[in-house]
């Protein structure tokens, strides 16, 4: 669908539903909860999956449905940290047809990791970990604390 992505039914209430659209009562509202880790991930995802976990956990931005999109970003980080891990040690430009060919030409890692970069601005966009993107982001919000003096006058 083209266009920029729905804004969540919360979002529009606070906003005072500028659009006057009909609001969805029915979004899914997943729990707030830290989805388990994939175990196909290898060991650099997994030290990413780590990392972010307490981060988004603060943040109060994962829910339990929120485990494929924060396993691919894990992935694409370690996709990231690989290629240029191996560009380090070839160089930004290789030597292209025979080793001794005079002509040279960029990396074909650099659009591996071109492409993984892509990826982890995107996700973390989704996620609300780059600044402007935090803005835009609306988290789960806390239960309401009942307040003890109303529910004496009300006696409840």
């Amino acid at each position: 669908m083209p266009g920029p992505p729905p804004i969540p039914t919360n979002l529009k209430v606070m906003r005072g539903n500028p659009g006057k659209r009909a609001l969805n009562k029915r979004e899914p509202k997943p729990t707030l909860a830290d989805p388990a880790c994939p175990e196909h991930l290898d060991p650099v995802a997994k030290q990413e999956w780590d990392r972010l976990l307490p981060i988004l956990r603060t943040m109060r931005v994962l829910t339990e449905a929120d485990g494929i999109l924060l396993a691919n970003l894990c992935s694409a980080l370690a996709t990231q940290y690989k290629a240029q891990t191996e560009m380090q040690k070839t160089g930004l430009l290789v030597r292209r047809g025979k080793p001794d060919a005079p002509w040279y030409q960029i990396s074909p890692l650099q659009s591996i990791i071109n492409e993984q970069m892509q990826i982890v601005r995107g996700l973390c966009a989704d996620f609300g970990l780059s600044p402007a993107s935090r803005a835009r982001v609306q988290t789960v919000a806390e239960p309401e604390k009942r307040d003890e003096r109303w529910a004496v006058i009300l006696n409840k």
